[in-house]
């Protein structure tokens, strides 16, 4: 009786156990279930949130251009429908026809971006209604980011290392003192001792040349945009007029411009050979590189050597971008190559043959016969002569909506030192 009593025990407390673990499998799966649900929920909730937050913000921006009484081109039946149909979406949600909301959106946009190009206009008023859920999708617009893509455009900047002078009036005179004394050579004690020549003195005239600029932009425009249009046109401005500048002091010709050191001859007759080397006022010294349209190592040590002592310490090296890959892959006869490049920068400068390297694109691409490179002291070879800085003239009468930003800019330039600064030129 007690085995078959304990028998029983046993059986009962297997089932109890049994029935105890499959109740806490159940509880772990409905927990599982129940945790998965209110994430689910959560996400909802957070969707909504956002959509909610963009149907503000759609209804803010399409209300302020509704206050700002813009006008369409549809007629008074399309205002009044889309009106009725906006009225019945913003109340109880009704959805709006994709047609109507389109033809609002291009509306919208026609006629509050001004100085925009047709497809720009198009992809704005697209992204107005594109969108299938109707209860946000009509009303997201694109963020405007704070910062705007620029294109960087190269120039020379001759500025930074000419000699710069300001004048107050339409130009500036120079004293050329190119010339030497005549010397009476050695005398005995009661020699006669006739009167020498003196120097010849020369003049340079640097006159100031002016350059403008008259951009306009709605009054709508300048206020209601997403950033400064006022100081984007100013730098726009500043940027192309200060490279048209830099282009004249390297090619100008001197024709209501600056005349650039690029324009001047070399050495020829009947310019005057001064007897300590190559010399004659409005005249460059041109170097032959020796290789027909290459640029050559021996060419650049040449036109290095070119230069008098007393120039060598200010002295930089101008060339195009373009033309310095030449040099730095130059080999020698073993396909060695002739520079290292440790010793090619200093810092964050670059350097040749121990001194400066500055990027001029306005100097020739290298060819046959071109001026593709030039090495020199700019601080006394090249002066700029200013009249005045930037003048902006903000002119908001003559040309009704727009307002005009006239910007003027006088300035000169010329060789001032004609020994100062040496040419390579690559070889026909």
């Amino acid at each position: 009786m007690s085995e078959e009593l304990n028998k029983k025990l046993d059986e009962l407390g297997h089932a109890i156990e049994a029935s105890q673990q499959s109740l806490e499998k159940g509880l772990k799966e409905t927990s599982a279930n129940a945790a998965a649900e209110v994430t689910k929920i959560a996400q909802q909730l957070q969707d909504q949130e956002q959509k909610l937050k963009a149907l503000e913000e759609g209804s803010k921006f399409l209300e302020k251009q509704l206050a700002k009484g813009v006008k369409t081109e549809v007629s008074e039946e399309f205002e009044t429908e889309y009106r009725e149909q906006m009225t019945k979406y913003l109340r109880k949600g009704h959805a709006i026809e994709s047609d109507l909301v389109e033809n609002v959106c291009k509306s919208i946009v026609n006629d509050s971006l001004i100085g925009v190009s047709k497809d720009q206009k198009e992809a704005i008023s697209k992204s107005l209604f594109a969108g299938n859920d109707p209860s946000a999708g009509y009303f997201i617009r694109p963020q405007l980011a704070s910062t705007m893509i620029s294109r960087i455009f190269e120039t020379s900047p001759i500025r930074s290392f000419a000699n710069v002078v300001s004048t107050n009036t339409d130009s500036l005179e120079f004293i050329i003192d190119d010339g030497q004394f005549t010397s009476g050579g050695w005398v005995s004690e009661l020699e006669a001792r006739p009167t020498t020549d003196n120097a010849t003195i020369g003049k340079l005239t640097i006159p100031v040349h002016e350059q403008y600029a008259n951009p306009k932009a709605t009054q709508k425009m300048l206020d209601d945009a997403g950033f400064d249009i006022e100081a984007w046109i100013s730098r726009k401005v500043v940027d192309r007029i200060s490279r048209d500048e830099n282009t004249a002091f390297v090619l100008g010709d001197g024709s209501q411009k600056p005349r650039g050191f690029l324009t001047y001859p070399d050495y020829t007759a009947p310019q005057k050979a001064d007897a300590f080397g190559a010399y004659g006022r409005g005249a460059i010294e041109q170097i032959v590189s020796g290789s027909s349209g290459n640029i050559t190592g021996d060419g650049l040590k040449d036109l290095q050597n070119s230069l008098k002592e007393d120039y060598q310490a200010n002295a930089i090296w101008g060339i195009r971008r373009k033309n310095f890959e030449q040099i730095i892959t130059l080999k020698d006869n073993q396909g060695r190559y002739i520079f290292d490049t440790r010793f090619l920068q200093e810092a964050r400068t670059l350097m040749l043959l121990g001194k400066q390297v500055v990027f001029m694109n306005d100097l020739p691409d290298a060819a046959a016969d071109s001026l593709s490179m030039v090495y020199g002291d700019f601080s006394v070879g090249y002066t700029i002569v200013d009249r005045l800085g930037f003048r902006v003239i903000r002119d908001i009468y003559t040309s009704k909506p727009f307002v005009q930003f006239y910007t003027t800019k006088r300035v000169g330039g010329d060789v001032t030192n004609y020994e100062a600064l040496k040419l390579l030129k690559l070889s026909a």
